[in-house]
């Protein structure tokens, strides 16, 4: 499990820079840098389909997979990093797009 902070503040899973959910997915398979990543669990919340996090805690450990294949913490589409930073390009971002991994390394 890998310690992740998450600094994207409309995610609809994110609680005191946290995520709650068991688990997220990285994306951006031909990336070469952390610009270029994504997180593709990310969901706006100021969607009407947001409260899905409920009241669950969040979670300070949690599994990454992902597909940056560049990245040097990429083994076998999960990542070996003991911390990772989830960040958002802008200020209100409102689609994965505008987040990004920002502990890639490239290999």
């Amino acid at each position: 499990m890998i310690n992740l902070s998450c600094d994207v503040m409309n995610c609809a899973n994110n609680k005191d820079r946290y995520c709650c959910r068991p688990e997220i997915q990285v994306g951006g398979r031909s990336a070469n840098a952390s610009r270029q990543t994504s997180c593709a669990s990310f969901s706006d919340a100021t969607d009407s389909a947001q409260n899905a996090v409920g009241t669950v805690l969040p979670n300070t450990s949690l599994e990454i997979y992902c597909e940056a294949e560049n990245c040097k913490y990429n083994i076998d589409e999960k990542c070996s990093a003991d911390h990772i930073g989830i960040h958002a390009e802008t200020a209100n971002p409102n689609s994965q797009s505008n987040t990004e991994c920002a502990s890639f390394e490239n290999q």
